[in-house]
């Protein structure tokens, strides 16, 4: 029987126990997402376990069922570890990801950024400058490589020359310092044939934005004379897999084909092989505005996505969400609260990739350092930076009683923030998408 999503209810019973009304009036869930633990329990077990940590008296019956619970690890003696980072953790990134343009080669109907808007290209001082601070830092904590990545909000290819003088000047470093380096990019996949040889030779792996089907590609990402993207895409996919290079994939959904998410799985799945297919609703932001493009019904999405899943398991995909986590512990959804180093085009440092902007309100929270001419280094706020560090999961407030917790780790969290520059996470339209497509794969787990 399918679930009734609605019906469902969460309620903390301690720190780490979760009892979860599902569908009918007699079984609730309990979770223990620290322990890495579910089970079915009825309202009799609920009671008790209220009435134990009440410090009321039990029953020999329940005292029985509280000792099942220990022996089997719903409950413990001792406070369980969070997986959150020490007050002492020092600022210190090892990577870093330089956003070399804000030119692009196409107009997609839902860029975050806007890309194409502006002409911008970051000067090489800049890049040789961020490259020598994650790689000294690389250093300092006896690492033995350092990261450099290319992202948006242009696509990065298109200030090739810079691109290639960074890539050869992260591994000078690397040599110098004994040391390996991982090169990595985010791209529309849009580049002619000494490009993709040149990637191929000198990356690490790739994340190509690519919507799936013809005609759902050349709709959403069509060229800047309007013209269709697909068949370049394609080709330089197909290049990759006779060169057996390492790339994913990555597919926005809008409200128009939500409805042909397992067509997407199933048309990437007979073309590619990618390491990875990561799946994501548009968000309303950027060029949505403009366009009208909107974020899938969260019904929809639900189910769509559902079938997905199950028929990515089926045909062996890796089948991405990033607000579906439930096998993994964690206290902050990105690195934006953490160790994000992000380098904009004007040398400016950002936290998350989508503030790209300083006219930006959320700029105020999210950058938090710029490159300086005059020392050749980077000036960073320090205050800023703690601030950062406080929007992990576990000083959320909105997320405290939520079962979803340590899976999303409060989500994505510029998307948490209004426009008026409060700051202050009240939680957002993935919420409930979250939560519902977790809870799925928990009761998925219950029946398997």
């Amino acid at each position: 029987m399918k679930p009734d999503l609605n019906k469902y209810s969460d309620r903390l019973i301690n720190s780490n126990l979760f009892v979860i009304e599902r569908g009918n009036a007699d079984t609730y869930m309990l979770y223990s997402p620290l322990n890495k633990k579910i089970g079915v329990i009825n309202a009799s077990g609920v009671n008790t376990l209220n009435k134990h940590f009440k410090g009321e008296a039990l029953t020999k019956n329940e005292d029985l069922f509280i000792s099942e619970l220990h022996k089997n690890k719903f409950l413990n003696n001792k406070e369980l570890k969070t997986p959150v980072f020490p007050d002492n953790h020092i600022f210190l990134p090892h990577n870093v990801t330089l956003f070399l343009t804000s030119r692009c080669n196409l107009r997609c109907r839902y860029c975050y950024a806007d890309a194409g808007k502006k002409s911008i290209d970051m000067n090489f001082e800049i890049a040789r400058a961020a490259i020598d601070f994650v790689a000294d830092n690389a250093g300092l904590a006896g690492l033995r490589q350092f990261e450099v990545g290319f992202h948006g909000g242009g696509e990065p290819t298109m200030a090739w020359n810079l691109l290639t003088d960074a890539v050869a000047y992260a591994k000078e470093k690397a040599d110098k310092k004994g040391l390996d380096v991982e090169l990595f990019a985010a791209t529309n996949g849009v580049f002619n044939h000494k490009q993709r040889e040149y990637i191929v030779q000198n990356f690490t792996t790739l994340n190509v934005s690519f919507d799936g089907p013809e005609d759902i590609q050349d709709y959403n990402r069509p060229a800047v004379n309007g013209s269709g993207s697909f068949a370049i895409v394609r080709d330089n996919l197909r290049f990759f897999e006779e060169k057996g290079f390492s790339y994913g994939i990555r597919a926005t959904i809008t409200d128009k084909n939500t409805h042909r998410l397992v067509e997407i799985i199933e048309w990437i799945h007979s073309a590619f092989n990618p390491d990875f297919l990561h799946i994501e609703p548009v968000w309303q932001c950027g060029r949505c505005i403009t366009t009208g493009e909107s974020m899938p019904v969260e019904s929809d999405f639900i189910h769509y996505f559902t079938l997905a899943y199950k028929r990515a398991e089926e045909l062996g995909i890796n089948l991405v969400y990033s607000g579906l986590r439930v096998d993994s512990l964690l206290s902050k959804f990105c690195a934006a609260p953490g160790d994000s180093f992000t380098v904009l085009p004007e040398g400016i440092v950002t936290s998350c990739y989508e503030i790209t902007e300083q006219e930006d309100p959320k700029a105020e929270l999210f950058h938090y350092g710029r490159f300086s001419p005059e020392t050749q280094q980077f000036d960073f706020d320090i205050d800023k930076i703690k601030r950062l560090k406080q929007y992990s999961v576990e000083n959320l407030e909105f997320c405290r009683n939520c079962f979803c917790k340590w899976h999303c780790a409060g989500d994505c969290i510029s998307k948490v923030f209004g426009t008026e520059g409060t700051f202050v996470h009240n939680g957002s339209p993935r919420c409930g998408l979250n939560r519902k497509l977790s809870l799925l794969q928990l009761e998925k787990i219950l029946t398997n």
